[in-house]
């Protein structure tokens, strides 16, 4: 069983799946801390709030977790190393955000 630490977490503007020109600093980081440490997985949080309006909530998020995927492939990170799934704390859960978590690899 893999453990996850919460790394960074990618927030956007109400209904916008545009990572913020304050937030792609962030691209870079994750992307040099794995090639520091390249044992590790990277987990992207898909879980959402509750909140918001069913399916078209769920697009928004689905679409959230491709930008935030694909621009961590475009900065380095080699893309079996990312998946998608439930990783995060629920309780820790916010709107407009996607989490990204550490976990070593098996």
């Amino acid at each position: 069983m893999e453990c996850w630490t919460t790394y960074r977490d990618f927030w956007f503007q109400n209904d916008s799946a545009v990572i913020q020109d304050s937030e792609k600093f962030k691209l870079a980081e994750i992307a040099a801390y794995m090639n520091r440490n390249p044992s590790l997985q990277i987990g992207i949080d898909s879980q959402m709030v509750s909140s918001g309006a069913g399916s078209n909530n769920q697009n928004l998020s689905d679409r959230r977790i491709k930008v935030v995927r694909d621009a961590l492939v475009e900065a380095g990170v080699p893309s079996h190393k990312i998946s998608v799934g439930a990783y995060g704390d629920v309780a820790l859960r916010r709107d407009h955000r996607v989490e990204v978590l550490f976990a070593s690899a098996n």
